[in-house]
């Protein structure tokens, strides 16, 4: 089953939420199912490719988690914890639309409210998080508002005028409204401006509505507000921009600091705000139940875990998806924008569709037929704000299906007008299924419109035939002999490396290398495999042909050539790689690690130095170049002591793996001392870690 050792694995925690949202556990795991499904569709990046791996053979021997075939990047989490935002809505409507026992009660109203409008300003940026919490859950007036936005932002330059802060509450007063209609009115306050009816009696909301906002802060980011400063005057330095690179995680703790409970109330404390606790404004609702479920639904805060059953259902559900799309061919394609159809390729004629999206827009889905018939959701797209009113960040991105399918997309900005242009296009990249599509078009065209006279001329069809005749018959003879060719290399290789191993077997131990910086790749100085790991490499290496050897020794500098040469007909390192990935990495397989640090910039670099120094003296955790050759990533967040000390740090850190699950963190409390004693009490419980989780293993 999949790994959830830790209780923040990425499936349960996504589960976890859709509870407490819904309070149903059925409904629940159907909306998990579908984030998922749309998650590993997700067009986030140039050239993301699907990998299909058929069920029932080499790939049922392992652990249901391996058969999630696409792993999920170190950024994805926040993509799916919006999906889940998403997929609960029309049970949410169901729900508030039943009648009798089934009907909601107040507290349902009360967390899909606050639901509703974090997931309408999380999806744009931290100013409307900020403006849609202070003016419409909590009552701070626009001057109290303004200087919130301008502790978060940490750039006086771009806090907005007082007009611009009322017209767009006005806008996300508008959303919410008609999310919930008759259910909430609007009144008007002291001073004339349109406020939602408060209920009387908001004290009994307190507890819930912090509930509520730690469900909905975003995962697996840090509390980096500090107490007893003033964030104006002294500043914040993690939440100031730190370049283009850097921006969108920032952005993402900026959201965290206003959304957290501790944070936001830290952070109007040292503004010398009254406490949100105390400037609640939760709507009144206008419904016929009492509030029936405040506190004794265990589905929804303490739900059991996903037990194997539950778990089998999704893995079952997304192999299906992946196996119709896998057999699904051209036909028909429809483009939906937040559920609603914007646009249609029709195969037989196009390849392409241009079309123009609202900025709020939020959802891209390109969805088609399967062979049966049946509606299948092929590519998905979450477009992503800029920080700018009227801006969406610019995309050219592309992903190619478990068939061959390449769906790719372009959002660029148009020089006149607000909104988007939104460019789909779709490609078939198995040549037998380019010719197939490219024929059928063909005979598309040749029936049709002033070009069938000009294709019945038997002058220009039959060299067209022959010529596709011919190229159909070259890409046989061309795959034949890539099979061929790549069978006998893999074997040639497997034969080669079995040998090595019997009569080199200390080969691991003497075969190591040494860099001087940090994030590079440094090898221990003597570790042979354990017994079981060897037995387990051999077996990959047999089962695909095509793995690295992945002791726990580095490489020599000397031999930079893989053991295994790319050639026609084998998986490509980049593919290696990617598979390799796939796999759910536990703390007792990490070996190879990349470090990044966040915050203040001096400390930061300080860190980083030491804790690499320290990691390379250990002789046990090798430094990854980058991301993707690490089994896990060192996520370190630094600030400044809340003490006045220049030298001293608060650090928090945290070890993640390639499915964006958290596997460790220090999270009884923060680091605190000097960048060497952090990095050294780092190292110290990471180890610690790593030598409990092999022995419980």
């Amino acid at each position: 089953m999949i790994s959830t050792k830790s209780s923040d694995g990425l499936l349960n925690k996504a589960f976890h939420l859709a509870c407490f949202i819904l309070g149903d556990r059925d409904a629940a795991l159907r909306v998990v199912t579908g984030a998922m499904a749309k998650l590993e569709v997700a067009i986030v990046a140039q050239g993301k490719r699907l990998y299909y791996r058929p069920t029932g053979r080499l790939w049922s021997r392992h652990s249901q988690s391996n058969r999630f075939r696409n792993n999920i990047s170190f950024d994805e989490p926040h993509l799916l914890q919006r999906l889940i935002y998403i997929e609960s809505e029309p049970f949410e409507v169901a729900q508030e639309q039943a009648q009798g026992s089934t009907a909601v009660g107040e507290e349902d109203l009360v967390i899909h409210f606050i639901k509703h409008l974090t997931k309408k300003t999380v999806k744009r940026n931290s100013f409307y998080v900020t403006l849609g919490l202070s003016r419409l859950l909590y009552s701070y007036n626009t001057a109290e508002t303004m200087d919130i936005y301008n502790a978060v932002i940490q750039d006086p330059e771009r806090v907005k005028d007082d007009y611009y802060y009322r017209s767009r509450k006005g806008v996300l007063m508008q959303e919410l409204k008609q999310r919930f209609g008759d259910l909430i009115n609007i009144g008007h306050g002291s001073r004339g401006e349109e406020r939602f009816e408060a209920d009387n009696n908001q004290g009994r909301f307190v507890e819930l509505v912090r509930e509520s906002l730690s469900f909905f802060t975003p995962w697996h980011t840090p509390c980096l507000v500090p107490a007893g400063i003033d964030p104006i005057t002294d500043g914040i330095p993690s939440f100031s921009y730190q370049g283009h690179n850097q921006e969108d995680k920032i952005e993402v703790n900026r959201i965290h600091a206003v959304l957290h409970p501790e944070c936001f109330e830290r952070l109007t404390a040292d503004l010398r705000f009254d406490a949100p606790d105390t400037r609640l404004e939760i709507p009144r609702f206008f419904y016929t139940n009492d509030m029936n479920r405040n506190g004794s639904n265990s589905n929804r805060r303490n739900p059991p875990k996903l037990d194997e059953q539950e778990l089998e259902s999704i893995t079952s559900a997304l192999d299906s998806h992946a196996a119709r799309r896998k057999a699904a061919h051209g036909g028909l394609l429809r483009i939906m924008v937040d559920g609603v159809e914007h646009a249609r390729i029709d195969l037989d004629k196009t390849r392409d569709a241009r079309f123009s999206l609202d900025k709020d827009a939020e959802l891209i889905e390109v969805r088609s037929r399967d062979n049966a018939g049946e509606e299948l959701l092929l590519a998905s797209h979450l477009l992503t704000p800029t920080q700018t009113e009227n801006g969406v960040q610019p995309v050219d991105a592309s992903i190619t299906l478990e068939g061959g399918q390449k769906i790719s997309i372009a959002v660029s900005l148009p020089s006149n007008e607000n909104g988007v242009v939104v460019d789909i296009g779709y490609r078939e990249t198995n040549p037998f299924r380019a010719a197939s599509l490219w024929f059928h078009q063909l005979m598309q065209s040749e029936g049709s419109g002033p070009t069938r006279r000009f294709w019945r001329d038997r002058r220009v069809f039959m060299p067209a035939l022959v010529v596709l005749l011919v190229i159909c018959f070259a890409a046989v003879i061309k795959y034949i002999r890539r099979a061929s060719t790549g069978a006998n290399q893999i074997a040639a290789t497997q034969q080669q490396g079995q040998a090595k191993d019997e009569t080199h077997p200390t080969n691991a131990a003497t075969d190591n290398g040494a860099t001087s910086t940090a994030g590079e790749t440094i090898g221990s100085k003597s570790s042979k495999p354990a017994p079981q790991q060897g037995a387990e490499s051999r077996h990959q290496r047999e089962a695909t042909g095509s793995f690295s050897k992945t002791e726990n020794t580095g490489r020599n500098p000397k031999q930079q050539t893989p053991e295994i040469a790319t050639v026609p007909g084998t998986v490509t390192e980049t593919e290696t790689r990617s598979i390799r990935a796939v796999r759910t990495t536990p703390l007792s397989a990490v070996k190879r690690v990349y470090v990044e640090t966040f915050g203040d910039e001096t400390l930061s670099q300080s860190v980083r130095q030491t804790l690499a120094e320290r990691l390379r003296a250990t002789n046990r955790i090798i430094l990854a170049h980058n991301r993707d050759e690490a089994d896990a990533l060192l996520k370190v967040t630094v600030v400044k002591s809340t003490r006045g000390e220049p030298e001293k740090t608060n650090a928090f850190a945290e070890l993640i793996n390639p499915r964006g699950n958290v596997i460790w963190s220090n999270s009884s409390e923060n680091y605190q001392g000097s960048p060497a004693e952090v990095s050294a009490s780092i190292v110290r419980d990471l180890l610690a870690a790593l030598k409990n989780s092999k022995q419980r293993k």
